[in-house]
C-alpha cells in the first residue's frame, strides 16, 4: 500500500503555444505560475497500474480535493486525509487508520499538494514532443528523478494550451508503472470545515494505528 500512495504522492503532481512549448523549463514555469492563482481546487482521475513482474494489472478510479498544503484523497480502498501537519490514511475494509507526521511522508514522494511543483525538485527534464490524449493534442515532457524516489521516470502529457496536466505515468524502480488520466478538474472547490481531518466519529471502533510513537 505505501508504494502505491509513494507513486501517487508524486501524481497526486498544470499558456503557452505548442510553438513555444518545446523548452520544458519554459513551459513547466507558466504552469507553477498558474497554479499559484489556484486557491482550492479539485481533481478526478483514472489510474491504471501495471505489474510488469507480476503480469498484474489494477484500474481505479478516484479524487483529491487540495487547499495549500492540506488534502483529502480517495483512492478506492484508501481515504486519505491531511491537514498540512498529520496525515491520516484509513482502510474502511478494515477499519483501520494509520496516522503520520506530514514531513515524514512527504520525504516519501507522498504530496498530493506538491502537485503542480514536483518538477521544482532536483529533476532532469526533457522535451520529447507531441502526443494525442484522447481528442486533446499535448506536450509530451519526460521528468528523470534521483535515486532517492520510488520512480525513475516521470512522463508528463500537458495541454499547453489550457496549461493543464491531462496524463501523467510514472515509471517504478521495481517494475511498476501506475498512469494517472485526469477526467475532470475544478478550482472552484467548496472547502467544508473538517474536510482534512480524519473524522474518527463516524468510525466507532476504529483501530488508530500512530505511527509518529
Amino acid at each position: 500500500m505505501r508504494k502505491i500512495l509513494s507513486m501517487f504522492g508524486a501524481f497526486c503532481v498544470m499558456a503557452l503555444t505548442p510553438a513555444l512549448s518545446q523548452d520544458p523549463d519554459l513551459l513547466l514555469g507558466d504552469l507553477s505560475e498558474k497554479a499559484k492563482t489556484y486557491t482550492a481546487y479539485e481533481i478526478s482521475y483514472t489510474s491504471t497500474l501495471v505489474d510488469l513482474k507480476n503480469d498484474f494489472e489494477l484500474m481505479q478510479e478516484g479524487s483529491v480535493q487540495i487547499e495549500g498544503d492540506r488534502f483529502h484523497l480517495d483512492l478506492g480502498d484508501y481515504v486519505i486525509y491531511c491537514d498540512g501537519e498529520s496525515v491520516w490514511t484509513f482502510e474502511p475494509e478494515m477499519n483501520e487508520c494509520y496516522l503520520d507526521d506530514m514531513e515524514t511522508m512527504r520525504e516519501e514522494g507522498m504530496d498530493p499538494s506538491q502537485l503542480f511543483t514536483v518538477w521544482e525538485e532536483d529533476f532532469r527534464r526533457e522535451w520529447m514532443g507531441r502526443a494525442q490524449i484522447g481528442d486533446k493534442d499535448c506536450a509530451h515532457v519526460n521528468l528523470y528523478a534521483g535515486e532517492d524516489k520510488p520512480y525513475h521516470t516521470l512522463q508528463l502529457f500537458i495541454d499547453d494550451t489550457a496549461l493543464e496536466i491531462v496524463r501523467i505515468v510514472m515509471k517504478g524502480r521495481e517494475g511498476s508503472d501506475v498512469t494517472y488520466t485526469v477526467t475532470s478538474f475544478s478550482t472552484s472547490l467548496e472547502v467544508k470545515p473538517g474536510m482534512f481531518t480524519f473524522p474518527a466519529e463516524k468510525h466507532p471502533g476504529v483501530d488508530l494505528i500512530d505511527n509518529r510513537i
